[in-house]
């Protein structure tokens, strides 16, 4: 099991060649005068511990504003936040259960190709992740400390470029 575990989490750690928090990446936040929020849906394990949607887009939410990020749902751009995670047990939700949660944000934009002026597609331009190991009585703790570590960096990068300390 142990070794299962560790092949997975490797997995997750394992780049993809999407988007990051380099200075490029950093770059196409600029000018990104506000944000929709958009949660990926979220897996029954992380509900049952009180990890729902409604309570990651209020957390994240809530953080964005408090650090100035104007927060919009018709904005064309969007920070979307995913939660994955897996739990050792056998059997379904077990008191006891060790779960691995791996959190992304990302920034999602409209973008027009420039071989094609007419394609226009969103895609994502910027991304964080982070890990967790948790007990099952601490997964909900752990998915909001996750939110806030990832929003943090989000208005870092964001603050970055746009001028704001």
């Amino acid at each position: 099991m142990y070794g299962k575990s560790f092949i997975l989490l490797a997995a997750l750690a394992l780049p993809l060649g999407a988007a990051g928090d380099a200075a490029l990446d950093r770059a196409t936040l600029k000018g990104v005068d506000a944000v929709n929020i958009v949660i990926d849906p979220v897996s029954e394990e992380l509900q049952h511990q009180g990890a729902t949607a409604s309570a990651l887009v209020t957390r994240l939410e809530d953080k964005l504003l408090k650090a100035g990020v104007k927060v919009d749902k018709n904005s064309s751009a969007f920070v979307a936040l995913r939660l994955t995670s897996v739990h050792s047990g056998r059997g379904k939700f077990i008191g006891n259960d060790q779960f691995a949660v791996a959190a992304t944000i990302g920034l999602y934009q409209p973008v027009t190709l420039v071989r094609d002026k007419n394609i226009r597609t969103a895609t994502q331009t910027w991304e964080v992740e982070t890990i967790s190991l948790a007990d099952a009585k601490q997964v909900y703790r752990a998915c909001m400390d996750s939110v806030d570590e990832l929003a943090e960096r989000f208005v870092t990068a964001w603050r970055s470029v746009n001028g704001q300390k």
